[in-house]
């Protein structure tokens, strides 16, 4: 552990200002070595590890939500005692880095990667990363992220290489990565393979052409229908259903391919739908899934049309050369001139879209590296459905299951330069050019010289699924490494959101069990997802993001994370508007005022502490430390079940409603006058408790008022203070029920004097009515009739049984009691009277005039719904008004 530096100047403020206070504090905790973790037998650990972001990122709102839970969750334990670990780091993003750098490398030098050569062009990456790489690591500092950043990793750096070459190597030799030619997902954009998990299936309009395939022998023909004209260049059958009676007699036969004019058989295949079209099916092996298998059991022909770029190869006849989609008009046109297209029809369907680059995914037959995922997938499963891992909410464990139990092979090779490159070695011949005729070599490093090494790189993912162990070292057999992977693995909660469950969460249980023989995290907390305020996503191309940064220049980070916890109810996304930071700074302001209502009062330096034992304290004191207590629990509870929104707004609800609304009204002195030392002791401890509490969720306001309190040791911080216990010596019931109830009277005469419109400060008076079994409840008004004084201005209170309501009162119902609030001298009755009886008409006039539309059963009939539901609304809320109308009126006895 660091040493600790020198406490920060205190500027004993009033204002409250973000920044400067944010500027104090991080570089404290971070030079002091606050978030620091090591191996402490005699703590338990308790680990995180960041989902690491891409290296050229910048902090989006996504980042500020899933962070500000990590921080609030490692901050909260390392209160308890904790060896909280948050283990940061970045990830070397292959496809997204290498498109950055070649974009640079455009429009700074007009050259492409290929003008450098691979070596160069790694190299000028390296350069990239080098210079604006991490600046999100420098970002979340802004945030208040308390990681341990002297264990910050890189997918690519050395040591982290060196474990994803020899997890390629192992699955390798046992069998579970094989290399072969299948029909991949291709991204001509960027000219790479992609998995399943990277294409995204987007709803676009589209057309469906009919096209004749006319039989090669005698007349007559099949009609077809395709979304993708051009793939019939490369089509080798037609396939019908076997017990499809239209084409009784033909399987067997010939047709005509159109355009190219090369014979293809008519097959028979129980996967084509009857009703689909004309109930044919044009086969293309190379360029769509389901017709690869159907080429697979029928023996067909695989006739690749496409080059990687996306345009039409030399099979493609006289369309060689052209866009793929350029092909396609031309294609159509040439259908259309030999009498070939039947007819046009549009056609909305899902098309496979690059997660990437945005462009049309190409199926496309290709020599590329798999891993065998069954064998891995079995044992993820038996974990969750053991309990081994149980999923926050508990449904996405269904997303899971679903996915693994449908599992495909993962396709791991990329055609890119940047990123780890795949450990197998070829041998050449003379001429330099790889052997196929030897076999190759799968290796770490290179086997024999002269060997020349696989072109491809692997799948980002492929090293990011190490992340929960790789980070500590594995698979180094220094002792440190060890013993840190002893201690620190597996972890104990994985934040993420739900789009990388099977990128990520699912592998990464795939890895640990297989390479550490146990899950990486006993836990799984998915976060929705953040949209705009209208539900859609945010995007560069609507305009609509929200800079996590801005918002902190504008609010602070306090009431950035206050806010985004708030909101992250569990199982739900954020419809987010920049508007909903102000409840954060609100927050923020009324915690910094709370402390001036008695920190006015202090001396600097002295050390408050409370004289009185729980018995000695006033009801409203009494009361006010059961409500802490009793949240106290009320927080653990919601933490332990990862619903961190409710335990901010409980903590929230106490210090505000309780804390700030009443207790603290209740003790402040008249002006001019001093707090009587002990209360503040009281008011202090409490503070303290409270902001405690809030110190995971709201780190910066929270350290500053911590120091404010009371003298400090030096290289004191909030983080190490002990997290708030609940205290059962300091609960009582019958406090709190009696002052809630009290409560609810002051609050109602309070609504009377709105109603009437008497000012606050008013001097009244109020009448309490009791019930014959009231369990000493007279008695305990009575001792505390200044609460009615000094929160209502009740300077004449009368507390009862059987007491009969005055004339011209109003009557406040708090359960089984009643408070009567005579009007008589509180207000002109007369005048009061006129203007209820004038109100109630106008009321009336527009409650008939909003029935009389609702009875219009052509307007209900045509009206749009929200329209008409407005208007009941309407109704509803006018018959509410006028029942309080009337109600008053009888008040004043008229």
């Amino acid at each position: 552990m660091s040493e600790a530096p020198a406490q920060p100047q205190e500027k004993k403020t009033t204002a409250y200002d973000p920044h400067e206070i944010e500027a104090k504090w991080y570089p404290y905790w971070e030079d002091g070595g606050f978030f620091e973790a090591d191996v402490n037998e005699n703590k338990e650990p308790h680990v995180i590890v960041m989902p690491p972001p891409n290296v050229t990122g910048r902090l989006h709102m996504g980042h500020a939500l899933q962070d500000t839970i990590q921080d609030a969750l490692t901050r909260l334990r390392r209160m308890q005692g904790y060896e909280a670990l948050w283990m940061p780091g970045m990830d070397h993003a292959g496809i997204a880095t290498q498109n950055v750098v070649e974009r640079v490398l455009k429009e700074e030098e007009g050259k492409t990667r290929h003008d450098l050569g691979r070596e160069a062009f790694v190299a000028k990456t390296w350069e990239w990363v080098e210079e604006y790489g991490g600046i999100i690591l420098q970002q979340k500092r802004r945030l208040g992220d308390s990681c341990d950043w002297r264990r910050s990793r890189f997918t690519m750096d050395e040591g982290f290489t060196r474990a994803v070459l020899e997890v390629f190597v192992r699955l390798y030799d046992e069998g579970l990565i094989y290399r072969g030619h299948y029909l991949v997902n291709w991204d001509p954009e960027n000219e790479t393979a992609l998995s399943d998990e990277e294409v995204d299936n987007v709803e676009r309009d589209g057309h469906l052409w009919h096209v004749k395939y006319p039989f090669a022998h005698g007349s007559g023909h099949i009609t077809i229908a395709t979304t993708r004209p051009e793939t019939m260049l490369g089509d080798t059958a037609i396939a019908v259903h076997p017990e499809d009676e239209r084409y009784a007699g033909l399987v067997g036969k010939n047709v005509i391919l159109p355009l190219l004019e090369r014979e293809i058989p008519v097959i028979a295949d129980e996967y084509v739908k009857m009703d689909f079209g004309a109930g044919a099916l044009k086969i293309t092996p190379a360029h769509d899934k389901n017709d690869f298998e159907i080429g697979q059991r029928h023996g067909l022909d695989t006739v690749n049309v496409m080059n990687p770029d996306g345009t039409v190869n030399e099979n493609g006849g006289p369309y060689a050369g052209l866009d793929r989609f350029a092909a396609r008009e031309r294609i159509v046109a040439d259908l259309e001139a030999k009498g070939l297209l039947v007819k046009v029809e549009p056609y909305r369907h899902a098309v496979p879209i690059s997660s990437r680059s945005k462009a049309l995914i190409e199926p496309l037959i290709s020599r590329q590296w798999f891993v065998r995922m069954k064998p891995l997938a079995e044992p993820a499963l038996q974990a969750v459905r053991e309990g081994k891992i149980k999923f926050y909410p508990e449904r996405w464990a269904n997303e899971y299951f679903r996915w693994l139990e449908n599992i495909r092979d993962w396709c791991i090779s990329r055609q890119l330069w940047w990123g780890h490159r795949i450990p197998v070695w070829y041998y050449t011949d003379d001429n330099g050019e790889i052997d196929e005729s030897r076999d190759f070599v799968v290796a770490v490093d290179q086997p024999e010289p002269g060997m020349v090494q696989d072109e491809d790189v692997l799948d980002t993912w492929f090293s990011s699924w190490l992340w929960p162990f790789a980070t500590f070292g594995w698979p180094s057999d220094d002792p440190k490494v060890k013993r840190d992977l002893d201690y620190f693995y597996p972890g104990t909660v994985l934040v993420s959101g739900y789009d990388i469950l099977f990128f990520w969460i699912a592998r990464m249980i795939f890895a640990g069990q297989h390479f550490m023989g146990d899950v990486p995290y006993r836990d799984v907390f998915i976060t929705g997802m953040i949209k705009d305020k209208q539900g859609r996503w945010m995007s560069k191309s609507l305009g609509n993001g929200i800079d996590p940064l801005d918002m902190i220049e504008q609010y602070g980070a306090d009431a950035v994370r206050y806010s985004l916890t708030v909101l992250c109810a569990q199982g739900q996304d954020i419809k987010l508007d920049p508007s909903k930071f102000e409840m954060g700074r609100n927050f923020a302001n009324k915690i910094w005022n709370a402390f001036n209502v008695f920190g006015q009062f202090m001396e600097d330096g002295k050390d408050y502490q409370r004289q009185r034992s729980f018995d000695e304290l006033e009801l409203a004191e009494r009361w006010m430390l059961h409500r802490l207590n009793t949240t106290i629990d009320v927080v653990n509870e919601a933490v332990e079940r990862y619903r961190l929104n409710e335990a901010l707004l409980a903590i929230y609800d106490v210090f505000w409603r309780d804390y700030c609304d009443w207790y603290l009204e209740l003790i402040k002195p008249p002006f001019g006058e001093e707090m009587d030392e002990d209360k503040i002791a009281l008011a202090v401890e409490i503070y303290e408790r409270m902001i405690e509490l809030l110190h995971p969720f709201m780190p910066f306001i929270t350290e500053e008022l911590w120091h404010r309190l009371r003298p400090r040791e030096e290289g004191a911080s909030i983080m190490r203070a002990a997290w708030p216990e609940m205290n059962e010596a300091e609960t009582d019931e019958r406090a709190d029920n009696v002052f809630s109830l009290m409560q609810e009277m002051i609050s109602g005469i309070r609504n009377v004097k709105s109603q009437y419109g008497v000012a606050p400060g008013k001097e009244i008076a109020a009448i309490v009515n009791l019930p014959a079994d009231s369990d000493g409840l007279e008695r305990a008004l009575s001792e505390h009739r200044d609460y009615f004084d000094k929160l209502a201005k009740v300077t004449d209170l009368t507390v009862g049984t059987g007491l009969d309501k005055p004339k011209a009162s109003a009557s406040v119902v708090v359960g089984r009691h009643e408070v009567f609030v005579p009007l008589a001298g509180m207000i002109d009755l007369d005048v009061e009277r006129e203007r209820l009886r004038k109100a109630i008409a106008q009321n009336e006039g527009f409650l008939k005039g909003v029935q009389g539309k609702l009875r219009n059963q052509q307007f209900v009939a045509k009206a749009p719904e929200e329209v008409v539901e407005r208007e009941r609304q309407k109704e509803r809320d006018a018959t509410a008004e006028l029942q309080r109308l009337r109600a008053n009126l009888e008040d004043l006895g008229a």
